[in-house]
């Protein structure tokens, strides 16, 4: 469990962020310069706050009132940063045993999860950037830190290999949840789609100030949160079941939890039939229409129901239960649009969503 609640003052800038989290993993949001980086140094002792406390666990890190201000190399803290900081005189195996200050342990462990032991006797300006990225967050867990802070480390890869390495984070996540050592993972990203591939827990930061912490699904519905989300991503998640994959559908069939049951048609997913699955899909790839739409070639058409309107610049963010019942989405739309289908709370409408609109994705709490 982490607690938070500093002040930190620096020309140009203010800070008041007070939150606490017994999430194994949970993601900071927000746009650049909202003081996610900042928070993050603060938490690694890198930064002293002005005023406040910071505690992970039963250890109190900082305390200003007690005069309490534990060194960084002393706070059972693991800490990757977007510019990786390795030292291009050592090898990978040295990079990865600096620092190491208990019983290497997890040494086969964590070399086995990140695939770095064919690696291990290169220089570091030999590896390409994804295998840096690795070592990296490899010498952090070999700390076997009480809390690991994941500072953008994949804000200057390519789509190719932030794939991978969100495929190896997910792996360490998994890992750590059946550990008897616990850890918990510190996402900083304003990438949201990145942050929901590893947790839906969020903590949302703007200009130095926390505008909402929760599930992602119920900040949706939080005006002050939603200020923060539009604009910068803003992204559906709906959990469902892979049912088949179908070729002659073009891609895959996606049953929705949910107590009326609902099918999509994704993208191929390879799964296999029975996995548990999350769907992403941006509101400005859902089109609204009144009734089922014929002559066209948008296979996905759901129904439901609007449940909340909210303008913002030229556009409409639409709320829609959809028929299952358990999923709501968020629709973004033009005003004449709005105006021209009269859309309002209490409206029943049809989702239009085409196929390759959606990603799919192993749900994280499968196993």
């Amino acid at each position: 469990m982490i607690e938070v609640d500093v002040e930190f003052v620096r020309p140009g800038f203010k800070a008041a962020i007070a939150f606490r989290s017994d999430a194994p993993s949970f993601g900071i949001f927000g746009p650049s310069g909202a003081g996610k980086s900042t928070l993050l140094s603060l938490i690694a002792g890198l930064d002293r706050p002005d005023r406040g406390v910071i505690r992970i666990g039963d250890r109190t890190l900082f305390d200003s009132a007690a005069g309490i201000n534990v060194p960084a190399h002393r706070r059972d803290v693991g800490v990757v940063f977007q510019d990786l900081r390795l030292f291009p005189h050592r090898t990978v195996e040295g990079n990865l045993r600096y620092g190491m200050t208990k019983s290497p342990s997890r040494w086969t462990d964590v070399i086995d999860l990140l695939e770095v032991g064919g690696l291990l006797e290169r220089r570091i300006e030999d590896l390409s950037g994804g295998e840096c990225q690795r070592v990296a967050i490899g010498r952090a867990l070999l700390r076997q830190p009480a809390i690991l802070l994941l500072d953008e480390p994949l804000a200057s890869l390519d789509h190719r290999l932030r794939s991978e390495i969100l495929g190896h984070l997910e792996l360490i996540q998994a890992a750590a949840s059946k550990s008897t050592q616990a850890m918990q993972m510190l996402h900083v990203s304003h990438q949201l789609e990145e942050l929901l591939r590893l947790t839906d827990d969020l903590l949302l930061l703007d200009e130095g100030r926390v505008v909402g912490q929760g599930r992602y699904g119920e900040l949706l519905h939080r005006t002050d949160a939603l200020e923060v989300l539009r604009g910068r991503g803003m992204i559906n998640l709906m959990h469902g079941r892979l049912l088949r994959n179908d070729a002659s559908a073009g891609g895959s069939v996606i049953e929705l939890d949910g107590g009326s049951p609902v099918e999509l048609i994704t993208p191929m997913v390879e799964l296999e039939a029975g996995s548990a699955v999350t769907i992403m899909l941006r509101p400005s790839d859902i089109a609204l229409a009144l009734d089922q739409v014929v002559g066209t070639s948008i296979g996905n058409q759901i129904a439901g129901t609007v449940t909340r309107c909210t303008e913002h610049g030229h556009g409409v963010l639409v709320e829609i239960r959809l028929a299952s019942g358990d999923h709501h989405v968020v629709a973004e739309i033009g005003r004449p649009s709005r105006q021209a289908l009269a859309i309002e709370p209490g409206r029943s409408v049809v989702c239009l969503i085409k196929r390759q609109a959606m990603r799919c994705t192993r749900f994280r709490g499968s196993t």
